[in-house]
């Protein structure tokens, strides 16, 4: 169980890495990207848990992995950009100047690099990791996974609780 805790910090961190020089390199500035506070986007922490569950037993087959890992990581942009604009009503992002997108949730662009993400992930970095994280002893991988889930609570429960309120100011 402390194993996935940490995959989804991890991925979440190296997500947020992505998404913000994704954006921060176009933008010629820093662009803080996530709605949390901390360093993460938990789509990607998500996201990669969901492709490792479902598409590791497909390593070695590149094109499976890709297809698979496209479509996945699209269903889950899709549903959580709707679901994140009920609760919040607010678009969180919009890729509708983008060619071949899906009400502006999902696009052909993004949905082709997320499915390269997935065979990369799976070929190349959770192997990575899962050796590295078999190293750590079990005592200091709860402890760091406590730390990390308890900064995490917080960090999501006053972002949301922010969010929540300058919705109901909006919606007033």
């Amino acid at each position: 169980m402390y194993q996935f805790m940490l995959w989804f910090y991890i991925y979440s961190f190296l997500g947020w890495i992505c998404e913000t020089i994704y954006c921060s390199i176009p933008a010629k500035k820093f662009v803080k990207r996530g709605m949390i506070k901390g360093p993460i986007c938990p789509i990607y922490g998500f996201g990669a848990l969901f492709v490792i569950t479902l598409l590791d037993k497909y390593r070695g087959n590149i094109f499976i992995i890709f297809i698979l890992g496209l479509i996945m990581t699209s269903i889950l942009e899709f549903f959580t950009s709707f679901c994140l604009e009920k609760v919040f009503n607010r678009k969180w992002w919009d890729y509708s100047k983008n060619k071949l997108n899906i009400k502006g949730r999902v696009c052909l662009l993004n949905s082709t690099m997320f499915g390269s993400l997935s065979v990369c992930l799976i070929e190349f970095i959770h192997p990575m990791i899962s050796m590295i994280i078999i190293e750590v002893p079990i005592y200091l991988l709860n402890k760091i996974t406590r730390g990390i889930l308890a900064i995490f609570i917080i960090d999501t429960g006053l972002t949301f609780l922010n969010l929540y309120k300058t919705r109901k100011e909006i919606l007033n």
